[in-house]
């Protein structure tokens, strides 16, 4: 091992890990010449992931994909799970990307180890969607869902709490022709919950239709339910509406 080499390692690693180092390159002389040399473009936490991925028994083709000083050592960790866990190299490099943060990786790792297949998985493995986002579609096929249940909340205009409250509408029972009702991007997820709760409750459409309306706010959609729920008439309720 070179000095310099050597030197810059020590300043890197904890004593611990440079140990672990030593009997790893000194066992497998193909690492040393592959990636000995480069170690002095990682920090210390990248190299753990490396080093790591090397004892648990991956290949070298399976630590190049995520060896990369550009990926951060929350990156790396993704990519070299997934490996460790069985995953395909085509799956591993839906997400093994640059345009992807750890946690957004997490949840498609997660997607393909819970045995959703490609085309499910590529609905959300977008990064314009956040994590949350990525979490609220990846359980509505979880849920077993069909593709068209999930396709009516898997929407950039849906923030995550949205999505969730549109995904709760099919967990529970509703039909599309009443998730649709409140699966609009002008409802917040509050408004979207009083009407969810409306169908939940067996309320007619017409009665739901009375108070799913973006002018009014939570609370006053909450009036409106609790009269029905009180079994006010459509009459009665129409005089505070």
């Amino acid at each position: 091992m070179r000095r310099k080499t050597k030197n810059r390692l020590m300043e890197l690693f904890h004593e611990d890990d440079f140990d672990k180092w030593k009997i790893l390159l000194k066992n497998n002389s193909f690492i040393k010449k592959e990636f000995l040399e480069k170690m002095i473009q990682f920090n210390v936490w990248q190299m753990k992931q490396i080093r790591l991925g090397f004892e648990e028994g991956l290949t070298m083709e399976q630590v190049k994909v995520y060896a990369k000083p550009e990926f951060e050592s929350g990156q790396m960790k993704q990519i070299r799970l997934g490996f460790e866990e069985g995953l395909t190299m085509e799956q591993v490099k839906v997400y093994a990307k640059l345009e992807f943060n750890a946690y957004q990786m997490n949840q498609i790792r997660f997607g393909f180890l819970f045995e959703l297949t490609m085309e499910q998985v590529l609905v959300y493995a977008k990064p314009e969607f956040n994590s949350e986002q990525m979490e609220e579609i990846r359980l509505g096929f979880h849920s077993k869902f069909t593709m068209k249940q999930v396709k009516v909340y898997a929407k950039l205009e849906f923030n995550d709490k949205q999505m969730e409250e549109i995904r709760l509408g099919f967990k529970n029972g509703l039909i599309i022709e009443q998730v649709k009702v409140y699966a609009k991007s002008e409802f917040n997820d509050k408004q979207m919950e009083e009407i969810r709760l409306g169908f939940e409750m067996r309320f007619t459409m017409e009665e739901v239709k009375l108070y799913a309306k973006p002018e009014f706010n939570a609370e006053q959609m909450e009036q409106i339910y609790l009269g029905f729920t009180s079994h006010l008439t459509i009459e009665q309720v129409k005089l505070y509406v």
